[in-house]
């Protein structure tokens, strides 16, 4: 269960900004509130704001962060560190990109955990537990000086000889079965995914229909049946390619050729087909295939959100959506809203977390107002501002949409009426 997430100086986001879902004292949808314990968090948050305002950024540094933590430990000497600093300023390097992340682990112990970075090196790491009210160092580091409690210190302190300068001592520490750090860093591992330009969703996805097709098969057939689309069947063909066997001519999508058919740089050959059941003119159903690439832009959306999907809600992860509106009908990202909502579906407390520009999903029917979050660019210095509905002054009655059209929360383009030629 995620509770935080902050970052500072990691591209338009130059000083800190935080995220939370953690539920304020509002009663209204207490179906919107996971519990793990004692502790408490929202299971969705939508994010608006205006093309450019960092709503992405904010998903990016998240991204990276992520993928920094499960890969540290095997950078290489003078790798550089995957940090994106905010550039409009003087010798834009040299000053750290900071993350935090607060969250519940598999032992039921809230964590908190942060590093900041430069692109050359790990600049502070820390890892606290709380075991009570008050937290609990597990380890801090500055530079290259470590600090432990004095009942883990003969544990770790051997193990910062097999840490550089460039990794995070979290992974390196779990790498060397370090007992206080291994949960912790399965959570980042195992709990919590992101879908964003930054990786390679369609490659993601396919990987794991690979790896557990008939589950998936089974959960996007269920849930294209839902989004009333007219597929009935789907079929994953997975062959193996001779391995002097060439990739047919395509679109290159990063390692992923698409022409009708799908070669995984694996040598694993996925083909994708649809089956729909039309009735010809003489009354009688028929049922024919498609190539998934012949659907529409939203069908191929769906199948490959479907993956991680099902994960999250089977599992209890965190799921975070870059642009989860592109090709989608707002309907159907209700549905797919509501699927996290309802506590029947819903049974393991996965939290769904997804930028839009989609305003009719904008009401106080379907979110509470710590739910819903807008980001807001200063014009002046490009500096990205992340706030919450539930820190302005809203009714609980208020048509969010109308007001958020109107410019009442921000977050909105200020469009020019000038002509362009």
């Amino acid at each position: 269960m995620l509770l935080q997430f902050s970052v500072t100086n990691f591209a338009s986001i130059r000083s800190e900004v935080l995220f939370s879902l953690v539920p304020s004292k509002d009663k209204e949808h207490p179906e919107n509130i996971l519990s793990y314990g004692k502790f408490k968090a929202t299971s969705l948050a939508a994010i608006y704001g205006a093309n450019a305002s960092g709503k992405s950024n904010l998903f990016k540094a998240m991204t990276t962060a992520i993928v920094y933590i499960r890969q540290s430990n095997v950078f290489q000497h003078g790798q550089k560190i995957p940090v994106v600093p905010y550039k409009f300023c003087d010798n834009p390097t040299s000053v750290p990109t900071k993350y935090e992340f607060t969250f519940i682990a598999e032992d039921g112990l809230k964590y908190i955990y942060g590093f900041s970075a430069t692109v050359e090196k790990v600049i502070e790491e820390y890892l606290y537990v709380f075991h009570s009210s008050r937290p609990s160092m597990l380890f801090e580091r500055t530079n290259e000086k470590y600090s432990f409690p004095r009942n883990e210190k003969n544990n770790l302190q051997p193990l910062t000889r097999m840490n550089t300068s460039n990794k995070l001592f979290l992974a390196t520490a779990t790498s060397w079965n370090a007992q206080c750090t291994t949960i912790p860093f399965q959570w980042f591992a195992t709990k919590i995914d992101t879908q964003t330009s930054v990786v390679n969703q369609e490659g993601l996805a396919l990987e794991a229909y690979q790896t557990e097709k008939e589950e998936n098969i089974a959960f996007v057939k269920k849930l294209m049946k839902m989004a009333d689309i007219n597929i009935v069947d789907v079929k994953v063909d997975i062959k193996e390619m001779p391995q002097d066997q060439s990739p047919i001519p395509g679109i290159d999508f990063g390692g992923i050729v698409i022409n009708n058919q799908i070669i995984k740089p694996k040598g694993n050959q996925i083909e994708v087909r649809t089956g729909h059941v039309v009735t010809d003119e003489s009354g009688v159903q028929r049922q024919y295939e498609l190539s998934l690439f012949e659907e529409s832009l939203g069908t191929v959306q769906l199948f490959h959100f479907a993956p991680f999907l099902r994960k999250a809600l089977e599992t209890g992860k965190v799921l975070f959506i870059d642009e989860i509106d592109r090709s989608l009908h707002p309907s159907l990202i209700k549905l797919l809203v509501n699927l996290f909502r309802d506590v029947r579906i819903n049974t393991k407390g996965a939290q769904l977390i997804f930028n839009t520009h989609e305003t009719a999903l904008l009401s106080l029917g379907t979110f509470r107002r710590d739910q819903i979050y807008f980001t807001e660019k200063n014009p002046e210095t490009g500096v990205t501002d992340l706030y919450s509905l539930d820190a302005l002054s809203v009714r609980k009655d208020e048509n969010i949409e109308k007001g958020y059209l109107l410019g009442r929360y921000g977050a909105i383009p200020y469009l020019q009426t000038e002509d362009i030629v």
